[in-house]
């Protein structure tokens, strides 16, 4: 191929590019839009239009765990809250979906690495290889902020909670709060208040004071 024809592919692949990237930002535009829709309907009690909107964005994100969970609590609220057993399985089912996808995020970066550890020794010889986990640790970081379960997590205990099942609520509320340091503070508040409610409603003391002092930390970083 000569100097002509190199310029022209590369013109043509900018073009591609550009008009990829423009189309990616019409998306991302519309899927904003939707988003802010669906949470505006929700607050306004307005549940029928919220999962009517959630659908036109789980068309623009199909089987993301979030839209799923987010159909799931609107349903939930526009059936009148009548069938919360309902609503506990299809978070699990949320709970499932986004741990397949986060495994199958890690299992595709490690094999990028691997391809790209094994290039770099074919070339440079292994004193040039570089941490074959960076990637991984990397790739972590995306999936815990995009796969993250601790929101469906929570809103299973509290459904466990308001069926008095306190036992389950607990099994649900303990490994959060013993991994709770990435869990936005939002959330987390929310965990140990939900986790003082149930050390109240247990008669258990130590419990109680663990959550609330912990309460209290969350409290002075929101403040």
């Amino acid at each position: 191929m000569d100097a002509r024809d190199s310029s022209a592919s590369s013109s043509t692949a900018a073009n591609r590019d550009g008009t990829s990237s423009t189309e990616d930002d019409a998306v991302l535009s519309i899927v904003t839009t939707l988003a802010k829709d669906a949470a505006l309907h929700f607050q306004s009690g307005k549940f029928s239009e919220c999962v009517e909107v959630l659908n036109q964005l789980l068309h623009k994100k199909q089987d993301d765990p979030k839209v799923l969970h987010n159909i799931a609590i609107a349903e939930y609220f526009r059936r009148g809250c009548s069938d919360p057993k309902s609503l506990l399985e299809e978070l699990y089912n949320v709970k499932k979906q986004s741990e397949y996808l986060a495994r199958a995020s890690v299992e595709q970066t490690e094999a990028a690495g691997s391809q790209g550890n094994k290039g770099v020794l074919g070339s440079k010889g292994s004193s040039m290889v570089p941490n074959p986990f960076s990637a991984v640790s990397g790739a972590g970081i995306i999936y815990m902020d995009e796969f993250d379960t601790s929101v469906a997590m929570l809103n299973i205990a509290v459904i466990w909670f308001h069926l008095h099942e306190y036992a389950k609520a607990l099994s649900i509320l303990e490994p959060l709060y013993q991994n709770i340091g990435p869990i936005d503070e939002t959330t987390a508040l929310h965990i140990c208040l939900l986790f003082l409610d149930v050390g109240l409603t247990c008669h258990e003391a130590s419990k109680c004071a663990v959550s609330f002092n912990a309460i209290k930390v969350i409290s002075c970083f929101h403040s």
